[in-house]
């Protein structure tokens, strides 16, 4: 199945429709070891093993990818998390935001396959890397949760609480991640209090106070209902 996505390149007045070749997770790559220490805490206390190196990758199929702004999932143990996203297309590298909603109980057994389960959400907007390459680290992600009609900000930082591109090129070359119509997520921020929200709705943003701009995307969680075994 081909997965075609239709994106707008900020600030460009174009559009790039990019075919999805391959796509690719990271997991535990935060700049700061204490933190990812602290991110591999919180996952702990829903019995996901331990890595043993980190930071991780590992690649998950090509449909997973979307724009969608409502997604389905089979219990409420699931989640968000606020990510950058690098895209590779016709020789340009392309930057947004997106969450790579993952499903907690199947993360216990496996983080690829939790992976997998459900969408990896980005925003349909995007930026050429050229443009904010020199001022990385002053991007800014700001994620929302809403449980109910409760909102709060689940989780905020900058780019430089995580691996820049730049150092991930070992690892890169390793699976090729650098080819046209592949997709990178980054791995995330911690939350605001190390705790995970499995919440009805997740609004995500990353600002470039530099250029005075940002993107911004949004989706609904919708549990299904209990089937009949």
């Amino acid at each position: 199945m081909k997965n075609t996505l239709k994106l707008n390149v900020q600030g460009k007045n174009k559009t790039i429709d990019v075919d999805v070749h391959h796509v690719f997770n990271a997991g535990y790559a935060g700049s700061d070891q204490e933190k990812v220490q602290e991110h591999i805490d919180e996952l702990a206390k829903l019995g996901v093993p331990t890595p043993t190196t980190t930071p991780i990758l590992f690649p998950v199929s090509d449909y997973v990818v979307s724009t969608t702004k409502h997604i389905q999932v089979q219990h409420e143990e699931t989640s968000g998390e606020i990510e950058y996203v690098l895209i590779w297309h016709n020789n340009e590298l392309y930057v947004t935001v997106g969450s790579d909603h993952t499903d907690r109980k199947l993360e216990t057994f496996s983080v690829p396959m939790s992976k997998q389960a459900y969408p990896n959400v980005i925003a349909e907007d995007v930026w050429k890397y050229e443009d904010v390459k020199n001022h990385w680290d002053q991007l800014e992600f700001i994620c929302w949760v809403t449980s109910g009609n409760e909102k709060k900000i689940y989780q905020q930082g900058t780019c430089a609480d995580l691996l820049n591109p730049e150092q991930w090129e070992e690892n890169f070359s390793k699976l090729n991640v650098e080819e046209d119509g592949n997709l990178f997520f980054s791995a995330t921020i911690n939350t605001e209090d190390n705790t995970l929200a499995f919440a009805d709705k997740y609004e995500f943003e990353l600002r470039d106070p530099v250029l005075h701009r940002s993107i911004k995307h949004q989706y609904e969680v919708n549990v299904l209902p209990e089937s009949i075994e």
